[in-house]
């Protein structure tokens, strides 16, 4: 389990770290002003690692576990994989 755990720490860090530099960095482009289009794509790209996280978080689960062979977990990840893919494709519709 230590191995997972490591994986999915990773990830949150990095999701969280990338998340809140593009927002910091976006956020003060567009108080002064400067290169407002660019501010806005920096914003969004925050934006989108910041919800995009929670699902990295899935597929790693599901690697390792695939890794581990335990397919009960693999079988259980996947349908909240699902319910995650499902939600985003709901929303675009």
């Amino acid at each position: 389990m230590n191995r997972l755990e490591l994986a999915i720490g990773a990830v949150l860090r990095f999701g969280s770290v990338a998340s809140t530099s593009l927002l910091a960095i976006g956020l003060l482009m567009t108080l002064t002003g400067y290169r407002a289009g660019l501010a806005r794509m920096l914003l969004e790209a925050g934006l989108v690692i910041l919800i995009s996280t929670p699902a990295a978080r899935v597929v790693v689960s599901v690697i390792e576990y695939v890794r581990e062979r335990d397919w009960t977990f693999v079988a259980l990840t996947l349908v909240v994989l699902a319910a995650l893919a499902g939600s985003v494709a709901a929303a675009y519709l």
